[in-house]
C-alpha cells in the first residue's frame, strides 16, 4: 500500500475522501521543520531532526506519505480486502462493525513512518496529528505498533488485545445479521436475474435500490459492490456462479433469524422465492418489519446447527475425494474425525442420504451441487458466532 516507507509505517490513516497534496500541506503545517515534496506518485513530508515535532528523542526523524491512488484502478479491491482481512483476523472491540463498514469507501492512505524505538507511547506527539488526518480524511487510524485501530476522536474501536485467549467471539449484532442477510440475497437475486434473462435493467435497478432502502449499505464487501453495481448483462460467469450460491448463506441466516421455520434439506437448492418471501423483498418497509420482527435463534441451537452442517460437508467432501462408502454412525462413534454430528441428518444404509439415495449411488452432479449448498451454509452459521468478514470466514467446526 504506496511507496516503500509505507511498510514500516508506525501509524497508518485510512480516509474516505482527501485531497493528498491538500492532507501533505496540513500535515506540514502541523510539523515544524517538515518540507513536502512529490515523491513516486505519493506526497511526502520529511521531517527535520532540529526543530521537529520529535525533538528529543534518539532518532527524531519523520516521514509522511500521502497517497491518494493506492486504492484507484484494478488493484482497489484487492487493497481494501486487505486491510478487511487483516483487522478482522486480528482484533475485536465495540466499533469494529464500523471501521469493516468504512473500508469500502476508503480512497486515500497516510502512512507516518517515525524513527522511533519500541512501542510508541499514546502521549507521542504523532498521535494529535493523525487523529487530526483521520477527522479531516473522514477515516480512521491503524495504530500498528501498539495493535489498535482508533476513531477520529481518538476511541478504541479495536485492539489485538480485546482479540487474545478468553476474550471470546466477537459475534454479529442482530442488526448486522439482518445487513448481511439483505446483501447476500441481493447479491443472489442480481445474478439469477442475469441469468433469467428478463427485465435485467429494471431488476438491477431496483435490487440496488432495496438495498440501499434497508439501510445496508456498509455491509457489502467489495466484490459484492462490484456485482451489484455491474451494468446489467456485465457479469461473467465465474461471477454469475459465485453469486447465485449466496442464496443458500442467505437461507441460512434467514433460518437464524427464524425468518424460516427449519433449515433446508441439504441436497436441495433452496427455492429464492421462500426467501424472498421471508424477507418482503423487493418491498423496502415490508424488509424492514420482517427484520425488527425477527429473534435470533438461541446460540446453543445455531451451534448445533453448524456444527450439523459441518458433519455433511465432511461427509461431502471425503466422498468427492475418495468416492468410497462408509458407516457414519460407527465412523462417528469411533471418534476419528472428531465429534461428527449425524443427529437429524438424512442416512440410508447407515451412510448420507443424497437425493434419496445412499451417498455411494447418488447422481455425482447431485453430491457437487450439495457440496455448494452445505459450504455456503456452514459459512453463514460459522459467521454468526466468529464474526468479522463474511468471506475470510473458514470452513472448519
Amino acid at each position: 500500500m504506496g511507496g516503500e516507507t509505507t511498510k514500516d509505517a508506525a501509524l497508518r490513516v485510512l480516509g474516505r475522501r482527501g485531497d493528498p497534496e491538500g492532507i501533505a500541506l496540513v500535515v506540514a503545517r502541523e510539523v515544524p521543520g517538515s518540507e513536502v515534496e512529490r515523491h513516486r506518485g505519493t506526497w511526502r513530508v520529511c521531517a527535520s531532526s532540529k526543530k521537529s515535532l520529535f525533538r528529543g528523542t534518539r532518532r527524531p526523524e519523520l516521514v509522511v506519505e500521502v497517497d491518494g491512488a493506492c486504492f484507484d484502478g484494478g488493484k482497489g479491491p484487492r487493497q481494501r480486502d486487505e486491510v478487511r482481512q487483516e483487522i478482522a483476523a486480528s482484533m475485536r472491540g465495540p466499533g469494529l462493525e464500523r471501521v469493516l463498514g468504512m473500508i469500502p469507501e476508503v480512497r486515500i492512505a497516510v502512512s507516518f513512518l517515525a524513527d522511533v524505538e519500541g512501542r510508541i507511547p499514546v502521549t507521542h506527539p504523532m498521535y494529535a496529528v493523525a487523529l487530526d488526518v483521520a477527522t479531516r480524511t473522514d477515516g480512521f487510524v491503524l495504530d500498528l505498533h501498539n495493535g489498535r485501530v482508533l476513531s477520529a476522536a481518538g476511541e478504541v474501536w479495536g485492539s489485538r488485545e480485546l482479540a487474545g485467549e478468553g476474550a471470546g467471539p466477537a459475534d454479529p449484532s442482530i442488526a448486522r445479521i439482518g445487513s448481511r442477510l439483505v446483501v447476500l440475497f441481493a447479491v443472489a437475486a442480481r445474478c439469477l436475474t442475469e441469468y433469467d434473462g428478463r427485465d435485467i435493467d429494471e431488476a438491477r435497478d431496483g435490487i440496488v435500490a432495496w438495498v440501499h432502502g434497508s439501510g445496508a449499505t456498509v455491509e457489502p464487501e467489495d466484490f459484492e459492490v462490484s456485482i451489484l453495481q455491474r451494468p446489467a448483462r456485465g457479469l461473467d460467469e465465474e461471477a454469475l456462479a459465485f453469486g447465485s450460491w449466496q442464496i443458500e448463506g442467505a437461507a441460512a441466516l434467514a433460518w437464524a433469524l427464524g425468518l424460516l421455520p427449519s433449515m433446508p434439506p441439504h441436497d436441495h437448492p433452496v427455492d429464492p422465492a421462500v426467501v424472498s418471501g421471508a424477507l418482503g423483498f423487493p418491498d423496502v418497509a415490508a424488509t424492514a418489519a420482517a427484520l425488527r420482527a425477527s429473534t435470533r435463534r438461541h446460540p446453543a441451537v445455531v451451534d448445533a446447527e453448524a456444527a450439523r452442517q459441518y458433519a455433511i460437508y465432511w461427509r461431502l467432501r471425503e466422498f468427492v475425494a475418495k468416492g468410497e462408502a462408509l458407516d457414519l454412525e460407527s465412523f462417528a462413534r469411533s471418534g476419528q474425525q472428531g465429534p461428527l454430528r449425524f443427529d437429524r441428518v438424512p442416512l440410508l444404509g447407515g451412510d448420507l442420504a443424497v437425493g434419496e439415495k445412499a451417498i455411494a449411488d447418488a447422481d455425482p452432479d447431485v453430491v457437487e451441487v450439495s457440496l455448494g449448498i452445505v459450504g455456503e451454509r456452514l459459512r453463514a452459521l460459522n459467521w454468526l458466532g466468529r464474526g468479522g468478514l463474511y468471506s475470510a470466514v473458514e470452513l472448519t467446526p
